[in-house]
């Protein structure tokens, strides 16, 4: 698996919320704590986010309103 999925953000937002010292773990070294979940998932991640390719026809200064311009949800 290359990148955590949306469903698995969630799972690592909601360990945070219940667990403080992955908080603490994320929030510091987020590789890391990426790789404490997939242990604990049985999954193994070759990257922390997935960037995709850029939108064609979207100029510069447009593309971070572009709608593929999705990130990670913002953490704690």
């Amino acid at each position: 698996m290359p990148a955590p999925t949306k469903k698995d953000w969630g799972q690592i937002h909601a360990k945070a919320w219940k667990d403080a010292t992955f908080r603490k773990l994320l929030e510091s070294d987020p590789k890391k704590a990426l790789e404490q979940y997939g242990e604990e998932a049985g999954k193994t991640f070759d990257k922390v986010v997935k960037i995709g390719a850029k939108p064609k026809g979207v100029a510069d200064a447009d593309l971070a309103k572009h709608e593929s311009a999705v990130a990670p949800p913002a953490c704690c």
